[in-house]
């Protein structure tokens, strides 16, 4: 689980983020918006419209999948990153290893 301080919650992160980010990459699965900042922490948020499901649940549980991966690779990422994930219609069908397969295509991740 990803922890709360890890997190972007407040609106206007997220507005800053769509403003003022840089396209980081993309998958099949979704969209990745980098913005980088001066201090220590890595925030994550995750943007799932109601295009991709019109229930919350299904919504919910695309981004406590994803937010799960993240959290068990925090130390892979730079500090001071704020990134912000924007979801496509066929994360539905995806586990959350996939999604970290996802991820280590995008990030360039090595293998362990």
């Amino acid at each position: 689980m990803l922890k709360k301080r890890n997190r972007i919650s407040k609106r206007s992160e997220f507005e800053e983020i769509r403003k003022d980010g840089v396209f980081g990459g993309f998958s099949r699965f979704f969209g990745v918006l980098m913005l980088d900042k001066k201090d220590k922490e890595v925030k994550f948020g995750a943007i799932i419209s109601k295009k991709i499901s019109k229930k919350a649940v299904e919504r919910n549980k695309i981004k406590r999948r994803l937010m799960e991966v993240l959290g068990r690779n925090l130390e892979k990422f730079d500090q001071g990153k704020r990134i912000l994930f924007l979801a496509k219609k066929e994360v539905l069908e995806i586990k959350p290893i996939g999604i970290e397969v996802e991820l280590k295509k995008i990030f360039g991740w090595k293998e362990e």
